[in-house]
């Protein structure tokens, strides 16, 4: 699988800010996965290096499920120790593995921030980042047609479900080709 869709659930919206869990998954177009890492980040471990907390994303944060909440309290590590392990964990699916996000200036450009903080650079080449909204657009799809499992802002079901949405969009575009093609021959 040459394809890693991640997500970041954070203390804010711009480079710097704290972030509290990251979630990936490898996949195919197809929408087949693979494995998967998920971890929760110490608040504490982010503040250290000088990562900050938006009042009005906190704000937000309290807002949300009960569940979406808890599930940032669950064993948090270090940000330096996430930062090593989900780069060893890209590095092992290869040099040109495709890195997606919902949102080619959210996740990537926080996790960017988050690394430099900790002194270390995620291992995908920024050329490999890919933007599922993009896919969403082109493909004139609505994700609301996919049904969703899991925790909304739990960083791994957020991934996994963007796999499932861009996977349904590839197919939509797919066979809006495939009627085309036949309509001219």
């Amino acid at each position: 699988m040459k394809h890693i869709m991640f997500d970041l659930e954070t203390f804010g919206t711009a480079p710097g800010s704290i972030i509290r869990s990251l979630g990936a998954v490898e996949f195919d177009l197809d929408g087949t996965t693979g494995a998967s890492c998920y971890a929760n980040i110490d608040r504490k471990s982010c503040e250290d290096v000088g990562l900050v907390a938006d009042p009005r994303t906190e704000q937000w944060w309290s807002q949300q499920s009960k569940a979406a909440q808890e599930s940032l309290l669950v064993d948090p590590q270090p940000l330096k120790l996430v930062a090593t392990s989900f780069a060893e964990w890209v590095s092992k699916r290869g040099p040109d593995v495709r890195i997606w996000s919902q949102g080619a200036a959210f996740d990537p450009v926080l996790w960017e921030a988050a690394c430099k903080a900790v002194r270390t650079m995620p291992v995908w080449k920024f050329w490999n980042t890919r933007d599922t909204r993009t896919v969403y657009d082109l493909f004139n799809f609505d994700v609301r047609e996919i049904t969703r499992d899991g925790t909304y802002h739990n960083a791994l079901d957020d991934a996994i479900y963007q796999v499932k949405c861009v996977a349904a969009a590839l197919k939509k575009g797919r066979a809006a080709a495939k009627a085309v093609d036949s309509a001219f021959a």
